[in-house]
């Protein structure tokens, strides 16, 4: 199988947010607060491009599989809802979605990538560290329920991996 990752346009933003619900609806229902990305239209998607992110497509045998936003913030490229058909994960889509990206940050000039991911999903905490990002921040969601991590990967080595 080939795995093709390519960079999405705004007429793709149906399809991202497509691949986004499906991935994400694991989650229905198991986290407090529930995900965002539940509660997203496709206009979110849409509004990525519109500040001047972007978005990337993974893409097997002309089958759409995965995707994943970015933008950049401040000094660095936020890279989110990282998303992989259940059917699909464990091919090694999701490394390949985030270093297209960390590619388009380093062409940027940009030197890091951050990431968000929630304490009581601790499976793709080990994942991104996985992929050599570091914890360099815990917040709080204001009812207590849950926390998540910022994670960051300095990307002037990124693509030695």
């Amino acid at each position: 199988m080939t795995l093709i990752i390519k960079e999405a346009t705004v007429h793709e933003s149906d399809l991202i947010y497509q691949i986004m619900l499906a991935s994400f609806q694991e989650y229905s229902g198991k986290l407090t607060p529930p995900s965002g990305a539940l509660h997203e239209t496709v206009e979110h998607t849409m509004r990525t491009f519109e500040v001047g992110g972007g978005a990337v497509l993974a893409w097997e045998e002309g089958n759409a599989v995965g995707s994943a936003r970015y933008k950049l913030v401040d000094d660095y490229m936020y890279i989110g809802r990282v998303s992989v058909l259940p059917e699909y994960r464990g091919r090694g889509i999701c490394k390949a979605l985030l270093r297209r990206v960390e590619s388009i940050a380093q062409q940027q000039g940009i030197a890091e990538s951050r990431v968000e991911v929630r304490l009581s999903i601790p499976e793709n905490i080990a994942m991104y560290q996985k992929f050599k990002y570091e914890v360099v921040e815990q917040k709080f969601y204001p009812e207590g329920t849950d926390s998540w991590y910022v994670m960051r990967k300095i990307l002037s080595d990124a693509m030695a991996e």
